[in-house]
This record gives C-alpha cells, structure tokens and sequence, in this order.
C-alpha cells in the first residue's frame, strides 16, 4: 500500500549518519515541474516528441521526492523518464497532491499517475495499469543474526517497529503472530534508529524504502525476511494510464522490457535499492503471465 511520509533526516546517537532526507511538513501545491540549474536530467529528444504529462506526489522517498534543490527525482520518475526516452516521449512531471492524483486523471489533465501506486482490482478497473515495475514486497528487516527470520513463526516474542497508521501496522494489528509489542514511529528511519537502539527487534516496512534506508548506514548489517510474496498486490508497483490510452500503455510495457534488455533497470534499482532487480521482476511478470523473452535476463 501506498504510504505518504517524509523520511527525516536524523543524527543517530549510536553514531549513524542521516539518510539525508529533506523534512517536509506540508504537501506541496500542484506545480509543474520547473528547470533548476542542478536538474541532472535533459531529454535526448527532439522539440518535435510527443509529450506525457505524469502525475506524482513527490513526498514517498526513494519512489519520489523532492531533492535539495526542490527538483522532483526518485526511483519512479528516472524510470519513467528512462521509459519515455527508449519510446521516443518526453516526461513532464507535475507535483500533485495525493487525493487529487486520480482526480486529475479523470478530468484528463495529466496522461498518467507514477507515485509509488501498487495493483488493486479497483484500480484495474478504472484504469490502465502498465506492468509491474518494482518487485519489492513487505518486508522485516532486523540486526541480529541470533534471530535469523525465516517466516512469520520466528518473529513470536519479539517487538515489531512500523510507520504509524502503516500497512505493516495494520497487518501486524489484526495477526499479531505472537510478537510481543507493536511500536509506531512518525517515519521508518526514526524506526531503523530504534532498531539500532535495541529498543525495537526489527522493523517492517516496504521492502524499498528500507533498502534505501539502508543504503546510507553501511555499517548496520541489515538482513531482511520478505514476508510478503512477489505475487501479492501490494508487491506490484504500476503505473497508472488514462483508459483511453492503450497506446501508451503499450510503450511503457514495451519501454520497460527495452530497460531490462539493456541494463539501464539493473542500474536503477542499484542506485535507489543497493541491489539488482531484473530476475526478481522477470519471475513476476512471469507469475503474473506476462511473457518476457528469454533475451531480456542479463548475463551473470
């Protein structure tokens, strides 16, 4: 499930360096992405491409936010950005609010939404839903190798560290699985902290934002227990399409198998997850029934 959260930047007493996240303590106003001298990224495109206005609300680290310089960037828009220059369109990228993402693709002002946003049949059948892109299901993450997780048995007695209001919080809520305490935290680096702390025994979240949690604290050695299969819903990322457009449907999909084929996905989810996701992504369009041609897995 998609949650809105700010990971903050935080200073651990433990001797950890902050993630670096910018706080944010209000949504921004719906603006159109604007040119800074520090924006990194510039279309290889003609003046003459078509252009796909995208819908994203830039405050889900490392899916999109907004950097230091108040562009928008993240895992989901370099991506989409990369799929855009693979078909020949250009992106713009508007910073929506949450509740006015689906509004403003009814009404038709943006061509699609990419905002961290996983499969529901609900969405299904509203909209266009590309294939998945990020196979990254619910995960525990925990220190200490004397608890060794290897399923949902071995969490009993232990205390469980989630984002408030969470979906982890309300899965953990109704099947509890013996563990001992159920701790909220405002954001999941305050949480990681926590675990850092022994005052929590793990920490359940979604598998990307603690993958990039953990890319800037090296010196923790993380292990993580997925508890969530890569078939479930809420492990299947996907962009969201104006129904009336199957064509562009049909250029993201292509898009993204184009970035498996030629590396650039690999170097993606490198840079936002520390690891590389192109067989994981593989076996889920394969689980899913989507057929990906056998040229598409990269050599070892």
């Amino acid at each position: 499930m998609r949650i809105v959260y700010q990971l903050l930047p935080v200073i651990l007493s433990v001797g950890l360096v902050s993630c670096g996240q910018t706080a944010q303590s209000e949504k921004a106003q719906t603006t159109e992405e604007t040119s800074n001298k520090e924006e990194n990224f510039v279309s290889k495109l003609p003046d003459s491409a078509p252009v796909v206005k995208v819908g994203t609300e830039a405050n889900y680290a490392p899916y999109e936010f907004k950097d230091e310089y108040g562009n928008v960037t993240g895992f989901d828009i370099e991506l989409i950005r990369a799929i855009g220059e693979n078909q020949g369109f250009k992106i713009e990228i508007y910073n929506d609010p949450w509740e006015e993402l689906f509004t403003n693709l009814d009404n038709k002002s943006r061509d699609m939404v990419a905002a961290g946003i996983t499969y529901s049949d609900e969405r299904a059948s509203k909209y266009l839903l590309s294939n998945a892109y990020a196979p990254l299901p619910t995960t525990i993450s925990y220190l200490d190798d004397k608890l060794n997780i290897q399923s949902l048995d071995d969490i009993k007695g232990l205390k469980i560290g989630v984002l408030s209001q969470s979906a982890p919080y309300q899965f953990f809520l109704e099947n509890s699985h013996g563990i001992s305490a159920l701790e909220q935290y405002p954001t999941i680096f305050s949480a990681v902290q926590a675990m850092a702390q022994n005052k929590v025994d793990a920490v359940a979240s979604d598998s990307g934002v603690l993958r990039y949690t953990m890319n800037d604290l090296p010196d923790l050695n993380v292990k993580y227990y997925d508890y969530e299969d890569i078939s479930a819903d809420g492990a299947q990322m996907v962009f969201m399409i104006d129904r009336s457009k199957p064509e562009l449907l049909n250029k993201i999909n292509t898009g993204l198998q184009g970035l498996r084929d030629d590396g650039t996905y690999a170097k993606l989810t490198t840079k936002w997850f520390g690891t590389d996701l192109t067989k994981t992504s593989i076996e889920q369009q394969a689980i899913k029934g989507v057929t990906i041609a056998p040229t598409t897995i990269p050599a070892e």
